[in-house]
């Protein structure tokens, strides 16, 4: 599915007033929500390979 078909949902993030200033500083508007996209983004595929790299480290293990 590409990005721009898919459904947008507004979500409500609880930050520090410092950090979010910064957060706002840093992003201008359009632009927060595809630089927290891409982070939670590589958060899952570090996630999947972490456990991929586990699975295989269990199995070699075993074969040893």
């Amino acid at each position: 599915m590409s990005k721009n078909s898919e459904k947008i949902e507004r979500v409500v993030l609880k930050l520090p007033a410092s950090v979010a200033g910064y957060f706002r500083s840093a992003f201008p508007h359009g632009k927060r929500s595809d630089f927290l996209a891409n982070c939670i983004l590589k958060h899952k595929r570090d996630s999947e390979v972490k456990g991929i790299e586990d699975e295989f480290r269990e199995i070699s293990k075993h074969r040893k």
